[in-house]
């Protein structure tokens, strides 16, 4: 009897435990104060933010010093990650996407980014804002904003100089 309650106090605290640590990974996620933006913090940072995310797949681009992209088919380079892709309504309704360098691994030059309309997720016609953000040193240098549809597929191309 002692032996079964051992056990079960025991399995009781590692759930305990792995809530407990679920619950901070997904905190951590969250790095803003209002917790509205998605994605690990960096330097430098570019996050996207759009609306009728269960309605349409926008896709953040950056194009590193060495002309390589960083999109959903790339997620990788330059020691730049995409951490955050929402995918037709994964996100919910605000669709976040964010592509990071850890502080001190960005090379210096010129960056690329911009947003692509990938998918209306079955919503003929669907439209989206968005807000595309860039971050140096956890402050906000540039913020863009603008519409995209099936027939507006691609926003401006923006310029960021490390």
């Amino acid at each position: 009897m002692k032996l079964r309650k051992l056990l079960a106090t025991f399995l009781l605290a590692s759930i305990v435990l792995t809530t407990s640590n679920c619950k901070k990974a997904v905190e951590d996620l969250n790095d803003d104060d209002d917790g509205t933006l998605s994605g690990n913090p960096g330097n430098p940072r570019f996050n996207l933010q759009f609306t009728n995310g269960n309605n349409v797949d926008l896709d953040l681009h950056v194009r590193t010093p060495n002309n390589t992209e960083i999109y959903y088919g790339n997620t990788s380079a330059q020691n730049g990650s995409l951490d955050v892709d929402c995918i037709c309504g994964s996100c919910g309704n605000t669709g976040n996407e964010n592509i990071f360098w850890t502080d001190g691994t960005a090379p210096s030059g010129t960056y690329k980014v911009w947003v692509y309309y990938f998918d209306d997720c079955g919503s003929s016609s669907a439209t989206s804002t968005y807000t595309l953000r860039v971050m140096q040193n956890s402050n906000v240098i540039a913020t863009y904003t603008g519409t995209l549809s099936s027939s507006n597929r691609t926003s401006a191309v923006y310029t960021f100089v490390k």
